[in-house]
């Protein structure tokens, strides 16, 4: 993600959006793209900051019952946030997986609620690429979690890729 074309679109996107929304595997860029409208001006809601904040670096050691509804719990304050934020005028981005249709779907109807049309930044990433960039994760914050090969194995062959009826996304090769 750090090609120079993908730079000169986020000054552009910057410019006519209120809220954009990050979605990919763990491991996509994800949060160096969003950190990158954060420097735009937007404002940054991360699920892995939420995550972090309740179970810091005890998370990856829970049962997955105890991480799933981490997960959902962290779902819920992105939406309640989202809302709050566009309602103050804020522009947001969001960092989160948006790893099934049903999540994306839910983020349009907060935004739509609120008058406000979302867009999509999908980072369509190799597996390969994915595994090189976690496996130098060394678990130091939020945005540094570890996670395991089998994990990153499970997420990628269970991320639902926007389909062609999500007509508010824009796919980047990371």
């Amino acid at each position: 993600m750090t090609n120079d074309d993908n730079l000169i679109k986020i000054d552009e996107i910057a410019e006519g959006h209120k809220v954009i929304v990050m979605c990919g595997v763990s491991g996509s860029g994800k949060t160096f793209l969003a950190r990158r409208f954060v420097g735009k001006g937007f404002l940054r809601l991360s699920s892995d900051e939420i995550i972090w904040s309740r179970y810091g670096d005890r998370f990856p050691g829970l049962d997955s019952e105890t991480r799933k509804t981490a997960f959902i719990w962290a779902a819920d304050e992105i939406d309640s946030s989202l809302a709050s934020l566009i309602r103050k005028g804020e522009r947001v981005v969001v960092d989160s997986t948006m790893c099934k249709t049903v999540r994306r779907s839910a983020i349009r109807a907060v935004c739509s609620e609120c008058g406000v049309k979302p867009l999509f930044m999908y980072l369509k990433t190799p597996l390969a690429t994915l595994i090189e960039r976690l496996d130098r994760r060394k678990g130091d914050g939020s945005d540094d979690q570890i996670v395991s090969r089998q994990e990153v194995y499970a997420f990628h062959a269970g991320f639902q890729p926007p389909g062609e009826e999500e007509t508010d996304v824009i796919t980047l090769e990371s």
